[in-house]
């Protein structure tokens, strides 16, 4: 991979920028023989960090915080890959592409680290409800069991284990006291409480149906070459 000086960089980037309204992006890249992507990092990095950051090459680490933030934003539509590493002030759009690609292969970007210490790993006793909101939050928001971990003081383990009870027995599964210290000490379950939770197992199941025929719809209009 061919290896730009500092100064190159700094001014190839000032350059555009100056005659950007009056040149189309591809051609400049053309006229100074460096490819569109690599330009493109290095206005990444310019509106991220100045100058300073076309000149340093030392590998930036950045906070568990930093990654679920810019990758929620991507993801929920809030701008294009350059566009939130401009915002999020990354050294480069790669570093959220592969953020992405960590967060949709098992939904933590968080391996091996120091960081991981911020995961809650002692249980915490919880109401029916508190539960069906954790649950919820994973289910219908979309979000990890780490951020679900972190944002209602849990442990990884307790959202994971309501996730699956829900998917495999439905909501009633969370109301079973049986062999759980993490519960709260609870009344038994009136009539209506039973009534709410299978009300709510039957939009699950519906909104999952949805979902299923939707795909099934796309997949077909995609085999008809519509």
């Amino acid at each position: 991979m061919r290896r730009y000086e500092p100064e190159f960089k700094i001014k190839a980037v000032k350059d555009y920028l100056k005659m950007k309204s009056e040149v189309v992006f591809a051609e400049y890249c053309r006229s100074i023989e460096v490819s569109s992507s690599t330009v493109k990092g290095w206005l990444v990095l310019f509106n991220g960090y100045g100058e300073k950051g076309l000149r340093s090459q030392a590998p930036k680490k950045y906070d568990y915080e930093t990654k679920i933030q810019a990758t929620s934003a991507y993801l929920n539509g809030e701008g294009t890959l350059d566009e939130i590493a401009i915002r999020f002030k990354l050294r480069s759009s790669k570093q959220l592409r592969y953020w992405i690609i960590q967060y949709n292969n098992d939904k933590n970007l968080i391996k091996a680290t120091p960081v991981r210490k911020k995961v809650i790993t002692m249980s915490k006793k919880t109401t029916l409800e508190e539960r069906i909101e954790v649950v919820e939050y994973v289910t219908l928001q979309k979000h990890s069991y780490t951020e679900a971990s972190v944002h209602f003081h849990v442990s990884y383990q307790q959202v994971r284990n309501w996730v699956l009870l829900v998917k495999n027995q439905g909501y009633s599964a969370l109301a079973d006291k049986r062999g759980h210290r993490g519960y709260v000490k609870e009344k038994d379950l009136t009539e209506t409480d039973e009534l709410k939770l299978e009300i709510k197992q039957l939009k699950a199941e519906l909104n999952k149906r949805d979902a299923i025929e939707a795909f099934e719809k796309k997949f077909n209009e995609i085999q008809r070459g519509e």
